[in-house]
């Protein structure tokens, strides 16, 4: 493969393939509220690469880490049920507003476990409760009391803001009287229990000003995400593991994660890479503010739609998505031109990882207008020869909704074509396909001189009375050109 065909995803696999010994690809996110686009980037672009490894002969472990324990700091909107009076406490401790989980942070964990099922993604999903209880950061954590001022100097370099000699926050303490996590900290550290005071005010939360001290075993504590994140590559033995690009930027949390492994633990870091942010209509998405619910879209998008949106651009520019019906419409049709034939080496690609289902037989504007014609799935099935349900939800779903542009809302009304619709309908011989059907419009737009404009529109007249409607090849396929022939000449 040529250096400029080659993809993020095989130079990550091949720099992977040059570290020695067993491979551990790594990711993780806090479990803030509901799933949605953005979140798929967590999981989807390492699976991605655990699968081209995988074709590469190696056998990875593909590790997910849930964030139960980190603080619970907005409620999103959507959310039932008053969850204010949880602010400041750990995810793990808020309980599930929908009662079917034992806390908040549980519940949206296996919400994105049921979505990463959803797009054939499975990595061993770990709750980060489970490795504190198996005692996995004890001795971390002690390592870095006794080594305190470089832990401090390394922080301030790394975060471009410079820790006071006071700073002991290695760790973050549940409140033993509130519950608040947010609000405490370290006042001092005796080898076996944590002393701290909850005494801060962070906005969403304040201290109820209690101290106390606990000790290391109860586990009762969170480690401050600097810390916590090389911590975690290192007793897992992490290969690779990317992030946002925002975690790469100058100060970022991946410089810390770089010095500590390199200054505390002496080791080289594991590969990394970064990725951009998913946009809806130009906004970043967001779990606390409800912006871009992946339970909404894939309503509308099959899963290979949405895993080929991630992977058709380079992974480090954002990708952002039109929600608008005409503009997924597009993006399923950007999807299956490719998938019939693909631009470029970076298409192929996405198109390979995104998986598409060989019940992908027909394209999915002709399934829709089928379906406005028909007024039910088994008469779209008939018309355009399919036979499976694969699509079913799908396009029942655009067709009952207002997410369905106008201009698929057709009704076949033909009528006699005149001028150079009629000169289109006497070029044709019934064998043509739609889109070579569409071509012939085009070519005989050109030999007269009639805008190209004004001669769709006399033959979206002459098909079902309206200047304009879907892509013309679509119409055609499903009407049938022998029959538009006959209905327009008669």
């Amino acid at each position: 493969m040529s250096s400029e065909a080659q993809s993020w995803i095989d130079d990550l696999a091949e720099k992977v393939m040059s570290r020695p010994g067993k491979h551990v690809i790594a990711s993780a996110i806090t479990t803030s509220g509901p799933t949605h686009l953005g979140t798929v980037e967590e999981f989807f672009f390492p699976s991605v690469i655990t699968n081209r490894l995988k074709e590469m002969g190696d056998d990875p472990d593909f590790i997910f880490i849930g964030d139960i324990m980190d603080a619970f700091d907005s409620v999103p909107s959507g959310v039932p049920g008053d969850l204010k009076p949880y602010l400041g406490k750990p995810l793990v401790d808020v309980p599930d507003p929908y009662g079917c989980h034992s806390s908040y942070g549980q519940h949206f964990l296996d919400d994105t476990v049921s979505f990463m099922n959803k797009l054939g993604v499975s990595p061993r999903v770990i709750p980060v409760t489970e490795l504190y209880q198996a005692g996995y950061y004890d001795s971390y954590v002690k390592m870095f009391f006794e080594r305190l001022p470089v832990v401090r100097e390394i922080l301030s370099v790394t975060s471009l803001k410079q820790l006071p000699d006071s700073w002991m926050d290695i760790v973050m303490p549940v409140c033993e009287k509130c519950g608040n996590i947010a609000t405490t900290r370290v006042t001092g550290f005796d080898g076996d229990y944590i002393y701290y005071v909850d005494d801060k005010d962070v906005g969403y939360a304040k201290g109820c000003g209690h101290s106390g001290k606990i000790p290391i075993k109860s586990h009762r504590w969170k480690m401050a995400w600097r810390l916590d994140w090389p911590t975690r590559q290192a007793f897992l033995g992490v290969t690779l593991e990317g992030a946002g690009k925002d975690h790469h930027t100058r100060g970022g949390s991946w410089d810390t994660a770089e010095a500590v492994h390199k200054q505390l633990f002496g080791r080289e870091p594991p590969l990394t890479y970064r990725w951009g942010f998913v946009l809806l209509n130009g906004r970043k998405m967001s779990k606390s503010q409800g912006v871009g619910s992946l339970s909404i879209l894939m309503k509308y998008l099959p899963p290979e739609v949405l895993k080929y949106f991630l992977l058709r651009v380079d992974i480090e520019k954002d990708k952002n998505l039109d929600d608008s019906g005409e503009g997924l419409i597009r993006l399923i049709e950007d999807f299956e031109d490719n998938l019939k034939k693909p631009r470029d080496e970076k298409k192929r690609l996405a198109i390979h990882f995104s998986s598409p289902s060989p019940s992908w037989k027909v394209r999915f504007v002709s399934l829709l207008l089928a379906y406005e014609l028909e007024g039910n799935w088994e008469g779209a099935k008939r018309r355009v020869g399919l036979d499976d349900d694969y699509l079913r939800p799908y396009v029942e779903a655009w067709v009952k909704s207002d997410k369905l542009p106008e201009e698929y809302r057709i009704v076949y009304r033909p009528r006699k074509a005149e001028g150079i619709a009629l000169e289109w309908i006497r070029s044709l011989t019934g064998n043509e396909s739609g889109a070579e059907a569409s071509q012939k419009l085009r070519d005989i737009s050109s030999a007269t001189g009639v805008p190209i404009e004004e001669a769709f529109s006399s033959v979206y007249e002459s098909l079902i009375g309206r200047k304009s409607g879907p892509r013309l090849s679509s119409l055609i396929d499903v009407l049938g050109l022998k029959r538009i022939i006959k209905d327009l000449r008669d």
